[in-house]
């Protein structure tokens, strides 16, 4: 598709958290960059491309249950447009491990298991349509369902919170896997090297870390006026199909040294 072997890689949401970091990856291993945000895309409709990355859903579960009719067209509706709006040799869907009904364990989260989409949260519910969507109509595509992210830009989690002194939302025994965004966009350009295009992965970090624990490693982190009764969430797909293509790194490890960063950056780098 592109001249002289050159690759085009086309990023929707390419200055966003997760975006941006695709972006820069793409451009480290020599891939052309058609970075497309909400401003460019109505010029940048009809553009081909080799890879489309698709990082410009919304995260925002909350907005499933106060506005299901914006997070529909936010999840679904935009995966349905940029799929007729771009040609795209592979689209990559940047998905959700909200679609399993019951999140807590590698043993209810197996890539292949049927999925009862009446059990699912609004948020998941949307987030499998959407992938419905991306199976019908590309036959060489890539479906990464992800959980949670620390990285430059990030700007909502507990993590954050945790860095920004407010309030968690949830009980601090809560336990998540995380990645840092810029080793998703690494997972991302391996795969496509491997050649894994149709498959559905769980991209997330190995095992999960506690807030609790978390807190203890950020200097000045204080829970002790936290308000009784707030839930307490357990989330960790299974990274087993995804350890057999390539390594995956624990999840204390990302935090970590993602902590080890912004101590040294003064705050959580841009």
């Amino acid at each position: 598709m592109s001249a002289a072997g050159q690759r085009t890689c086309l990023v929707l949401g390419a200055r966003g958290f997760v975006g941006s970091a695709i972006a820069a990856e793409a451009a480290r291993r020599g891939w052309t960059v058609l970075a497309v945000d909400k401003d460019e895309y109505d010029a940048a409709a009809g553009s081909a491309c080799d890879l489309l990355v698709n990082a410009n859903g919304n995260s925002r579960k909350y907005l499933a249950a106060q506005d299901p009719k914006q997070e529909f067209d936010l999840s679904v509706r935009s995966v349905e447009r940029s799929l007729h709006d771009f040609r795209a040799d592979v689209p990559v869907h940047l998905s959700t491990i909200d679609v399993y009904a019951d999140a807590s364990s590698p043993a209810t989260t197996d890539e292949d298991a049927p999925i009862d989409p009446a059990r699912l949260s609004p948020y998941g519910f949307h987030k499998w349509l959407a992938e419905r969507l991306v199976e019908h109509d590309a036959r060489r595509r890539l479906i990464l369902r992800m959980g949670g992210f620390v990285g430059p830009r990030l700007w909502k989690n507990s993590i954050h919170d945790l860095l920004a002194g407010v309030p968690l939302r949830v009980h601090p025994d809560s336990e998540y896997q995380y990645l840092d965004t810029r080793e998703l966009a690494r997972i991302v350009f391996d795969l496509v090297a491997a050649g894994a295009e149709g498959m559905r992965l769980n991209a997330c970090g190995a095992g999960t870390v506690a807030l609790r624990e978390v807190a203890s490693w950020i200097p000045g982190c204080d829970l002790s006026a936290l308000p009784a009764g707030l839930p307490r969430e357990r989330y960790e797909a299974s990274t087993a199909r995804l350890a057999a293509l390539r390594p995956v790194p624990p999840t204390r490890d990302m935090v970590r040294a993602f902590l080890d960063e912004c101590r040294t950056a003064g705050g959580i780098p841009r």
